[in-house]
């Protein structure tokens, strides 16, 4: 591990230690540290993927969020141990990440970390700042067109299945959201005796009926269900494993939200609007009880 990895791990060390602290800032930190509040910035978010601020307001919210759910403190005394000298400014900063109010949170939420505590030794798997937002939804069922694979068959045919849908979507017809293709995974007949994991693939586009179904195209339904939706941007074409090993291995464990061992679908949204990077939204719904 290099000096600039040793010293992030010595900045998230303290700011673990001091992160209810109101001082806790930037200049506290690059004081602690001994570093300029200027290289501190430019070393920690090039790690990390956050700057210092935006990570440790993320941690304070996500704390907050478990304090709500697992304490009788009061909004006030929560707003305090998060930093905040008044009850409205953290309010307002909890309602930006979490898009609700903490009193709404409190009464009908389950604990969704926004942002765990960095860990470098893991840093390669997902940058600190992909997933961008969390929520929990109620889906109702899903008509798609499109076309089918297995992985026995290898994960390349995956992407076969995905050449051949972008090659005829325009044949789909009453296609009921025009801004994202939808990629599913199938585990209802699960195999893991092999090399790889064997599963059907389903890529397809969701649709308000399917009295015209384009030759060679299969129809697919999803039952309706309870999700925890992952939203983040990125490249279509990018692999999701970084994204699937970082929901099942390092968030559900401490998330209060539990898989729904009766939904057999997971899937993923990809936006069909790029930036001028290439990039798009994505969304990674999960499903739970």
């Amino acid at each position: 591990m290099d000096n600039n990895l040793l010293e992030t791990a010595r900045v998230i060390e303290y700011i673990e230690a001091h992160l209810l602290e109101e001082t806790l800032d930037l200049e506290s930190v690059a004081r602690e540290i001994g570093y300029s509040k200027y290289h501190l910035h430019r070393m920690f978010a090039s790690v990390v993927g956050l700057t210092l601020h935006n990570y440790i307001n993320r941690r304070r919210m996500t704390e907050s969020a478990r304090m709500l759910l697992s304490t009788d403190l009061s909004i006030q005394e929560i707003a305090l141990c998060a930093g905040y000298d008044a009850q409205r400014s953290f309010s307002r900063s909890f309602r930006t990440m979490y898009q609700c109010s903490p009193q709404y949170y409190r009464k009908h939420g389950d604990f969704l970390p926004l942002q765990l505590k960095y860990d470098i030794a893991n840093r390669k798997k997902i940058k600190g700042d992909m997933i961008r937002e969390i929520k929990i939804s109620e889906l109702e069922a899903l008509t798609l067109i499109g076309y089918s694979t297995s992985t026995g068959k290898g994960f390349q045919a995956i992407g076969r299945c995905w050449h051949k849908l972008h090659k005829n979507v325009s044949r789909i017809k009453n296609r009921t959201d025009l801004s994202f293709l939808i990629g599913v995974n199938d585990y209802s007949e699960f195999e893991s005796s092999g090399e790889n994991p064997v599963f059907r693939y389903i890529a397809g586009a969701q649709v308000s009926s399917t009295e015209y179904l384009p030759g060679g195209m299969e129809v697919f339904r999803l039952p309706p269900g309870r999700y925890a939706v992952f939203y983040w941007r990125g490249k279509n074409e990018d692999s999701l494993q970084r994204v699937a090993e970082y929901v099942y291995q390092e968030w559900f464990p401490l998330s209060t939200c539990r898989f729904s061992e009766n939904n057999p679908y997971d899937f993923v949204m990809y936006g069909e609007e790029t930036d001028e990077h290439g990039e798009s939204e994505i969304q990674y719904w999960v499903p739970i009880t």
